[in-house]
C-alpha cells in the first residue's frame, strides 16, 4: 500500500502516455509552420515587422515606425507550439512507469539544467544587445530539448540492457 502511494505521488504531475503523440504532432506542425513562414519571408521577420508611417508634412521628425502585430503573432504561435509540444513529449508517462524510470527522469532533468545554464552562461559572455534576444528565446526551449534527448537516450540504453539479459 505504501509503495503504491509513493508511486502515485511520483507520477501525479506527468501527463498520460497518450499525450506524447499530441506533443509530437504539435512539434511537427510547428516545424512545418516555421518552414512555410521561412519560405514566405526568406529575409526573416525583421525586414517586414516595421511599417513606416509618415508624420505631418510640417514636421517630418514625427515619423514613426509601427510594428505589424500579425508578424509577432506568427512568432508567438511558433514559440507556444514548440513549448506545448516539448512539454507533452518530455513529461508524458511511459507505458510502464516505475521507480527506475522516475530516477532516470530526475537525473536527466538535473543534467539538462546543468547543461542549459552552462551554455547560457557562455552566451551571456559572448552575446550582447539585440543579438542576445535569440539566446533568450532558445533558452526557453533548450532545457526541454536537452531533457528529452538525455531521457530518451537513457531509456534506450536501459531497454538494450534489459533485452540482452
Amino acid at each position: 500500500m505504501v509503495n503504491q502511494t509513493l508511486q502515485i505521488m511520483k507520477t501525479r504531475f506527468l501527463f498520460p502516455h497518450s499525450s506524447r503523440l499530441l506533443g509530437y504532432l504539435c512539434f511537427a506542425a510547428d516545424i512545418l509552420f516555421a518552414i512555410v513562414l521561412k519560405l514566405l519571408h526568406p529575409g526573416g521577420f525583421a525586414a517586414t515587422e516595421l511599417h513606416h508611417v509618415p508624420g505631418s508634412a510640417n514636421d517630418p521628425s514625427r515619423d514613426i515606425d509601427v510594428i505589424d502585430r500579425g508578424m509577432w503573432l506568427h512568432n508567438d504561435i511558433t514559440i507556444l507550439l514548440i513549448i506545448f509540444g516539448l512539454l507533452l513529449i518530455a513529461f508524458s508517462k511511459e507505458k510502464t512507469e516505475d521507480e527506475l524510470l522516475s530516477q532516470l527522469r530526475l537525473d536527466s532533468l538535473q543534467w539538462a539544467m546543468y547543461l542549459n545554464y552552462a551554455i547560457f552562461a557562455i552566451c551571456v559572455i559572448l552575446f550582447h544587445g539585440l543579438h542576445f534576444l535569440p539566446v533568450i528565446i532558445f533558452n526557453v526551449i533548450t532545457p526541454l530539448v536537452f531533457f528529452i534527448i538525455r531521457f530518451r537516450w537513457k531509456v534506450y540504453l536501459l531497454n538494450l540492457t534489459l533485452n540482452q539479459n
